[in-house]
Parts: C-alpha cells; structure tokens; sequence
C-alpha cells in the first residue's frame, strides 16, 4: 500500500566547489560576533573543558518555502 506524499521531498545536489563557495558566502556575511562565537565552540570541541563533557558537532536543518525569498544568500 504506496500512499502519495503530502510534501515533496526536494534536494540540491552539489559539487564540493560550490559547497565550498557557498560556506565562503556565509561566512563573509556573518556578523563578528557569529564568527567569534563559532570560533569558540570549534576550540571547546577540539579542546573541551576540565570540568564537562565536551561538545558534540549537531546536525543542523533548516526548513524554507520554496517559494520565499531567500535573504539568507
């Protein structure tokens, strides 16, 4: 019994050099503060803390219309 999707399932398919020109696109637009913040929970993950566990890398999905228009790029 095969019923049909309410959503469909959409994806994008791309090369690691326009990956790696996306993430460049991301970072130049965010803020100092974002940079620095990210900074240090990369070093809390390499380096960890004494007294807790150290912190785990989470997967991280964003929902979007496709029909909105993207201010994220």
């Amino acid at each position: 019994m095969k019923s049909e999707r309410k959503i469909e399932i959409v994806g994008r398919k791309l090369s690691f050099a326009e990956a790696e020109d996306e993430d460049d696109k991301f970072w130049a637009n965010a803020s100092v503060d974002e940079r620095w913040n990210e900074l240090v929970n990369l070093r809390m993950m390499v380096f960890g803390m004494k007294n807790s566990k150290p912190l785990r890398i989470a997967k991280v999905v964003r929902k979007r219309s496709l029909y909105a228009e993207d201010d994220e790029s």
